[in-house]
């Protein structure tokens, strides 16, 4: 899979300023499971391809230390401006190969990234690396959305997603990784103890214009934009104006309702 994209710091700055927010019932979700499995107090949490941060620095609050990790310098960079807690630190790192001791974290978290990495040795490197005890978490959005607008929800829901499905051409592997909820990912996750949710979803009100934005912030936009940066442009316009034109005159305060559906799977080390 192309991961390159992420090294381009242009893409760094457009992914942290306009992806969708990272689920809070989903970061619940973890503490709670790491609670019951482990219990409190939890020292060490590594996020797993953590890009800018900003499923990072969620846990802050929970551990003594966690470290982001990523392969990517400039989206390191990015995460950096964005940390204010004293806590979060960020390496470089391959999620297949992380500079830990043997039985060192308590959780390995991965937000919108598992789907990116090689699984099997991933998977070797968390049994290497988490304490008895120790959890794993993997999850993410699911490249298929719904928006809540006046009479005209279902046609702006197909607009979007079809142009989700059209950016989506450029990398099809990750798209259907993620619709699939890591099936085979799941199936293996060397653990046991292990269970999957597939039925998380958070609202947020968005303009027509951070809905947009979101759309320029997904991986595959910005290799259309490097392979055909005109085509990218008007494909970004088009769908703009179809919006448009279902939703009539627009005064640019128009607030759309976007549902975001995610799933989570969770597993210990025993």
């Amino acid at each position: 899979m192309d991961i390159e994209v992420f090294k381009d710091e242009e893409f760094s700055k457009v992914y942290q300023d306009r992806m969708v927010p990272v689920s809070k019932k989903i970061t619940n979700l973890v503490i709670s499971y790491l609670e019951e499995k482990k219990g409190r107090p939890f020292e060490l949490a590594v996020d797993a391809g953590c890009g800018t941060g900003r499923s990072t620095r969620p846990l802050a609050e929970h551990f003594y230390k966690v470290i982001g990790i990523d392969i990517s310098k400039s989206q390191i960079n990015e995460a950096k401006r964005f940390t204010p807690q004293e806590n979060v630190t960020y390496q470089v790192s391959p999620a297949e190969k992380m500079p830990f001791e043997d039985a060192s974290v308590d959780l390995i978290n991965a937000d919108v990234a598992a789907h990116w990495f090689p699984v099997d040795q991933f998977f070797l490197e968390v049994t290497r690396v988490l304490k008895n005890k120790g959890c794993l978490a993997l999850h993410s959005l699911i490249p298929n959305f719904t928006i809540h607008y006046k009479n005209c929800s279902e046609i702006l829901t197909n607009i979007f997603n079809e142009a989700i499905d059209t950016l989506c051409t450029f990398e099809e592997k990750p798209n259907n990784i993620m619709k699939s909820h890591y099936q085979e990912m799941f199936e293996a996750l060397p653990f046991a103890d292990k269970q999957r949710i597939t039925d998380i979803t958070e609202v947020s009100h968005v303009s027509v214009a951070e809905l947009l934005g979101f759309l320029k912030s997904i991986c595959m936009y910005r290799k259309f934009l490097n392979e055909d940066k005109d085509g990218a442009i008007a494909f970004a316009q088009h769908v703009e104006k179809r919006m448009g034109e279902t939703m009539g005159e627009l005064s640019g305060d128009e607030i759309l309702e976007l549902h975001v559906k995610y799933f989570c799977i969770l597993a210990c080390k025993s």
